[in-house]
């Protein structure tokens, strides 16, 4: 278990630096966590459970970055 929390922290971490290139860390991040997660589950011959695992991890990476960037323009920061 431990294990995998450091794998996925490693590819957390390198999603955010990939993404710090396009200065978008946290959608590129969301979207390199949730190929990943596609990968381990499609081992599992399950296709269809590996791409909403990854369209779930992707399309809230999204989400979080969308409601941040509405709360950065009404604070007026």
């Amino acid at each position: 278990m431990t294990l995998g929390v450091i794998v996925f922290a490693a590819v957390f971490l390198f999603g955010l630096v990939l993404g710090s290139a396009t200065r978008r860390p946290l959608p590129i991040a969301s979207v390199v966590v949730g190929a990943f997660a596609a990968l381990l589950v499609v081992q599992a011959h399950e296709p269809f459970a590996a791409f909403a695992a990854f369209a779930l991890i992707a399309l809230a990476g999204l989400v979080v970055d969308s409601v941040r960037e509405t709360v950065v323009l009404l604070l007026g920061r």
